[in-house]
């Protein structure tokens, strides 16, 4: 009995939640989507921001395909755009007239809408020049290019300033000298394995003379990390093993 009570409670649970999700909050949210000529430029440009950080894009990682794929998107979702962005454009036909950017939003019942993006110069003699909205998606793919570049570069030099966990715990490792106590439970150990005739797993000669190379180039670090991956030596067991060869 308490079972099927919890389970018809759940299932009210999530019918609110759902008719108040898609009745209320989505609806506004999309009405204050459609309306603001803001929110859709800071909207777009935090999420390119957000992406660029969390998977670490830079020049060389990819992040010229982030930027062609937002700008794209950026040009059809926000082709009207707002004041800001538009005041390139409004400078440019200036000595024409003046530019009015419009989006006309029909609503023909629940859920049903109409966007038609409209491009004019008012001139100075009050006629009224009407444009290809053509121009008006190259403008915005231009302008969102540009910006993308912009923050992207700027992201990518951040995510390049940010270390990465793995490899600063690896070199943390290998760059700091091991403590009196440890260098002392290393050879206990070592000599401890020699004793009972547990002789730990050595590289081969092949992998060998790649160490050896690598120590004499000064890359004790990626040294000591293939002798730990060619045997069953500890990091600090591994280290004395490089320095000693």
């Amino acid at each position: 009995m308490k079972k099927n009570a919890k389970i018809l409670f759940f299932v009210f649970l999530f019918a609110v939640v759902m008719i108040i999700l898609f009745g209320w909050v989505l609806p506004v949210v999309f009405q204050y989507y459609l309306h603001n000529t803001y929110i859709r430029g800071i909207t777009q440009l935090l999420i390119f921001s957000i992406v660029v950080l969390a998977k670490r894009f830079t020049w060389k990682n990819n992040l010229v395909y982030v930027i062609a794929v937002f700008t794209l998107f950026s040009m059809m979702i926000d082709t009207v755009g707002n004041p800001v962005f538009n005041k390139p454009l409004e400078w440019m036909v200036s000595p024409v007239g003046e530019l009015q950017v419009m989006q006309d939003i029909n609503h023909y019942g629940p859920g049903e809408y109409v966007i038609a993006d409209n491009i004019t110069i008012l001139k100075q003699s009050g006629e009224v020049l009407e444009l290809s909205t053509v121009w008006l998606y190259l403008y915005r793919f231009m302008q969102y290019m540009v910006l993308y570049l912009l923050v992207g570069t700027l992201l990518g030099a951040i995510s390049r300033m940010r270390p990465q966990q793995g490899m600063m715990l690896t070199q943390t490792a290998g760059d700091q000298p091991l403590t009196a106590e440890q260098e002392q439970r290393a050879a206990a150990e070592m000599k401890r394995r020699g004793e009972a005739g547990n002789t730990p797993y050595l590289p081969p000669d092949d992998i060998l003379d790649t160490v050896r190379q690598m120590k004499k180039d000064g890359k004790l670090i990626p040294a000591i990390k293939l002798v730990r991956q060619h045997s069953s030596l500890s990091l600090g067991e591994a280290k004395q093993y490089v320095e000693r060869l």
